[in-house]
């Protein structure tokens, strides 16, 4: 259901929220804004939520870098406009239409952060002249496409960099910012440093095709060492498997059967090989989507025909591999719980108090571990659309 966060100041400012800027205001006018709204809809009225947590982006002593230049606004397509500032080193973007609620030729702009080029960091802070903070701008993130686009109409000091360029860059010195790490089948760099619920979390997206993938995974920066290790020790057992494979076709070659043997396996699933290896255990949640236990880890694996029941952003959480897409005991795999939860595909296990525990826990695990995700699910939400049709699965 839709509603306007709102937040109250330990000196009694108001602060409202729609999920992309931060306003001060006043009860008074929060209470005539919820009335006109209302007064149009014809769904569900919507509701002031209370939000503490808007608090944090209103703090004094925030925003240190002055968007002191006329902004560029240009179009982008489906009549959406950014505003686009710039220092000599990168581009600072935000929907124009939360802008122009600030820009009234008195307030002053500020970048929360111009040091890191994690876009995120890049909060535009508006205050009065007297230094007070009337609201905040959450940056949106911008394609390498446009930084080349823009390279003669707003050209940077340093030259216009693509994305990867940038993170490895590492402005902020991080010993493993800009690292990447080869994992057997993916690349992972860690990208930026986030807070998530006052917790320090390194993203780390995938590499593909030399850009950063939309998705990433969070992980705790006093866990990295950790998670290198893992990877590095994923790389090295397939690369064994490969090799191992690479010997079997060679020698099926030099030394072919008289008969070839039929497969052989296991009873409890149809699967023997995963990301994670050799198949040690499989659940058939519904047709075509296995939850998996293997040597190493385990995970969900959806094979390709059944994607088409997965939202967008659900797909970005999971990686192929072979015929399937899988999605790794990391959070992921509670992605497409949530999702066949969601379109009835597949009911928790257990009783029905057992049964609120188990998703309640699959979304705690989606807000801690997969926030981007769980952002986008509950955007989609308001209104809720109706239930996905299932593909048809050939079992064959």
């Amino acid at each position: 259901m839709p509603f306007i966060g709102y937040a109250i100041h330990e000196n009694g400012a108001l602060y409202i929220s729609n999920g992309q800027y931060i306003m001060k205001t006043n009860q008074e006018d929060l209470s005539e804004l919820l009335e006109q709204v209302n007064r149009r809809r014809k769904a569900d009225p919507i509701s002031a939520v209370e939000k503490s947590e808007l608090l944090t982006y209103v703090e004094g002593g925030r925003g240190k870098f002055e968007l002191s230049q006329e902004p560029l606004d240009f179009e982008t397509g489906s009549s959406f406009f950014i505003s686009l500032y710039a220092d000599e080193k990168q581009y600072f973007g935000y929907d124009k239409k939360y802008v122009d609620v600030f820009n009234n030729g008195e307030n002053r702009l500020f970048v929360d952060d111009n040091a890191s080029y994690d876009y995120m960091s890049h909060n535009m802070v508006v205050k009065t002249s007297s230094g007070e903070i009337v609201g905040v701008v959450l940056p949106i993130r911008l394609p390498d496409e446009l930084y080349m686009e823009m390279a003669d109409v707003l050209p940077l000091k340093g030259g216009c960099k693509t994305e990867l360029e940038r993170i490895k860059a590492n402005p902020t010195n991080d010993p493993y910012i800009g690292k990447e790490f080869f994992d057997g089948l993916d690349n992972h760099i860690i990208s930026a440093i986030r807070k998530v619920k006052d917790v320090d979390m390194y993203v780390v997206p995938t590499v593909q095709g030399g850009k950063p993938s939309r998705g990433a995974d969070y992980i705790k920066t006093d866990e990295i060492d950790d998670q290198i290790a893992r990877w590095e020790m994923q790389r090295i057992d397939r690369e064994k498997e490969n090799q191992e494979q690479g010997k079997e076709c060679h020698t099926e070659k030099e030394n072919p059967p008289m008969q070839e043997e039929p497969k052989q396996y296991r009873p409890f699933t149809l699967l023997r090989n995963s990301p994670w290896g050799e198949v040690t255990a499989c659940d058939k949640l519904c047709p075509g989507v296995y939850m998996v236990s293997a040597v190493r880890q385990g995970g969900v694996m959806v094979t390709m025909d059944m994607t088409a029941a997965l939202s967008p952003a659900a797909l970005k959480c999971g990686a192929k591999y072979n015929d399937y897409l899988c999605f790794e005991d990391n959070g992921a795999k509670d992605v497409v719980l949530r999702e066949l939860l969601d379109k009835k595909l597949w009911t928790a296990p257990g009783g029905d108090k057992d049964r609120e525990a188990f998703i309640e826990s699959i979304n705690k695990s989606l807000r801690e571990r997969q926030p981007q995700y769980w952002q986008s699910r509950e955007n989609r939400r308001a209104p809720a659309p109706p239930a996905k049709t299932a593909p048809v699965h050939d079992e064959r």
